[in-house]
């Protein structure tokens, strides 16, 4: 309690003295220069911490578009609401534990407000999200894998359609928005551990970013469903480098999105923190560079909680850690610079090596996605993908499960894309007793 009251201080107290500063620019009209970090601000499902609030064209990004000259009218008071629907209906056809198929659905919207007119401190804002999740989970019903086929399903702990309180914090700029720092109800998974390019890919393994690593350890959440007390910072050291760090609660309630995430509780049987640093470097990523973009990134956590152990059940273990690394890099370019047409590459791998604790000590994954694959199409996206994740050789009879996605996204305009894919689950869950499983499906992702 005293960490969060502390950050929360540091905020209000640092942007008090930085009153001088200047705000980031809210012109709803204009698509401002767009970094690898944020592509898509008007999309909350797809957004990173650092790039909330940032202004978009409504017109060109949102079917709502301006909702009669309301949007502006917020915007003048700093105000910007987002929305986004994505569903997916996959079916098994062929192994896992039985054919079926499903739904699964997740509407999420957020507002941003930029608290700077209302209080006087430049660069001050709050955050507050929420999401709908509906529908079934095809792995967990028909296939019985442990990289969910499915990234719309985000159904909270209890397993039922739920409408979940999501992130809620306040954020602070300062030094020419060469610092971020934000403190309250957060999800590591929303700055840590995530690629743009992964977003291109259905499977929740994939998209977007290292599940595994909350495969591992639950309390590294990803919202929906899950959000914690916690606080971070993001700085940039230059334009192309930046490190980030947080500090989280470890109740493990509010990270599976107990109790629609109105669990607020910050001790219920846990213990100690989880501790997370990342290190990117965004590869011509700055305002005029021309060469191909990308980003690299390293980074690591440590959870000092307790932690059943995998080798005697009766027993808890003290402190677990991973550490991971993750690029994608554009190698093709069709057009000029800045074009965002062509071949982007990328790869993934996180280790955590302590496998009396941890249920996937090794992962490593890769893929190619291409924008603009066929004439006229520029914006359409192919993309392959192959993950592969070996299981602690504690639990009996599980040796290593790997899942190839092809998928083609249609997309019709900023806010609408159909994306049909395939998807191959090699020894679901490790196990050689459940038959390798071929699934299809498509998604649809509309911003609002």
């Amino acid at each position: 309690m005293g960490l969060l009251f502390l950050a929360l201080s540091l905020v209000v107290g640092i942007s008090a003295a930085a009153h001088g500063q200047a705000s980031p620019p809210t012109n709803p009209s204009s698509t401002p220069y767009r970094s690898v970090r944020c592509p898509a601000p008007a999309n909350p499902s797809s957004l990173y911490f650092e790039c909330v609030g940032q202004p978009f064209a409504y017109g060109e990004e949102t079917l709502t578009k301006d909702w009669a000259g309301f949007r502006t009218e917020l915007s003048g008071l700093g105000i910007t609401p987002t929305a986004s629907y994505t569903t997916e209906l996959m079916g098994n056809t062929s192994g896992g534990q039985s054919r079926g198929f499903t739904y699964s659905g997740t509407l999420q919207a957020s507002i941003f407000w930029d608290l700077h007119k209302l209080l006087g401190i430049p660069g001050l804002s709050f955050e507050v999200g929420g999401a709908w999740s509906t529908g079934k989970n095809l792995s967990a019903d028909y296939i019985g894998n442990s990289f969910t086929v499915q990234s719309a399903y985000t159904a909270p702990d209890n397993g039922t359609n739920n409408l979940t309180l999501g992130e809620m914090y306040l954020r602070q700029r300062l030094f020419n928005n060469s610092l971020v720092i934000a403190a309250g109800r957060l999800a590591p998974g929303s700055t840590f551990a995530i690629m743009p390019v992964l977003y291109n890919y259905v499977n929740a393994a994939i998209n977007p970013g290292l599940f595994v690593l909350g495969i591992n350890d639950a309390t590294f959440a990803f919202y929906p469903p899950g959000a914690e007390w916690g606080a971070q910072a993001i700085y940039h050291i230059t334009p192309r480098l930046e490190v980030a760090a947080g500090v989280f609660n470890t109740n493990l309630s509010p990270a599976l999105g107990g109790k629609g995430g109105l669990n607020f509780a910050f001790q219920q049987g846990n213990r100690g923190a989880l501790s997370v640093v990342q290190v990117n470097y965004l590869f011509n990523d700055a305002p005029g560079d021309t060469g191909l973009p990308g980003q690299y990134s390293f980074g690591g956590f440590y959870d000092s909680n307790k932690f059943s152990s995998l080798s005697n059940p009766s027993a808890t273990k003290s402190g677990t850690y991973s550490i991971y690394g993750m690029f994608q890099q554009m190698v093709y370019r069709e057009g000029g610079a800045g074009s965002q047409k062509g071949l982007t590459v990328w790869g993934e791998a996180a280790l955590a090596p302590k496998s009396t604790v941890n249920t996937m000590p090794y992962f490593v994954g890769g893929g190619l996605s291409y924008q603009g694959p066929l004439s006229g199409r520029d914006n359409d996206i192919a993309a392959v993908g192959v993950i592969y994740g070996t299981f602690s050789r504690y639990i009996p009879r599980a040796s290593a499960e790997t899942v190839l996605e092809i998928n083609y996204q249609i997309t019709f305009n900023r806010w609408l894309s159909i994306t049909p894919n395939v998807q191959y689950v090699i020894r679901p869950n490790g196990s050689s007793a459940i038959r390798n499983a071929f699934v299809l499906g498509t998604e649809v992702a509309i911003n609002f």
